[in-house]
């Protein structure tokens, strides 16, 4: 019995197999089966089992599944990079201000400890608030709760520091 159109469509893989060809391809049902032309017209495919199209399918997947792992591979070490050069602007903004500290004028001892506090407070920023935060589901929730807290914290400290600053300047 001839492959046709109709019992293509019935088989919901071959179907989905006949789709992807049909960018490519006219189709055409003939009694031997159905008869697939380049759009070009420089070359036919001819399909007489459903199990054409089913082979078709998996290799598709195979296919998929393989440049999905290839590109799993690739985002892993994107993302390490990534952090890498975060890590790395980090170090080199707070190598920088420590150094302006020093040739400064007021470059007091407690200037330098106030600017690496403010390089402290900008990684910690960026690196654990909400909107920055990697991770799904629970994770997330638990990095954005540490970051409330450590954030109540820093503020605490800021008007603490804020006060002190005040009464040592009257």
């Amino acid at each position: 019995m001839a492959l046709t159109l109709r019992d293509v469509h019935c088989d919901p893989i071959a179907d989905r197999a006949l789709k992807e060809l049909m960018h490519r391809y006219t189709i055409v049902e003939e009694k031997n089966g159905l008869v697939l032309t380049t759009k070009s017209g420089d070359m036919k495919l001819f399909l007489q089992y459903m199990d054409d199209l089913h082979q078709l399918e998996f290799v598709q997947n195979r296919n998929m599944k393989n440049e999905n792992e290839r590109l799993l591979v690739l985002l892993r070490a994107v993302h390490q990079q990534r952090e890498s050069w975060k890590v790395r602007a980090l170090t080199a903004e707070a190598e920088v201000l420590e150094a302006s500290a020093k040739i400064s004028k007021n470059g007091a001892p407690q200037h330098v400890t106030e600017l690496r506090y403010a390089a402290l407070k900008r990684y910690l920023a960026k690196r654990f608030h909400p909107d920055h935060a990697p991770g799904e589901g629970i994770e997330k929730i638990v990095r954005n709760e540490i970051f409330k807290e450590i954030w109540n914290e820093i503020d605490r400290l800021d008007q603490g520091g804020a006060t002190a600053r005040s009464s040592s300047a009257a």
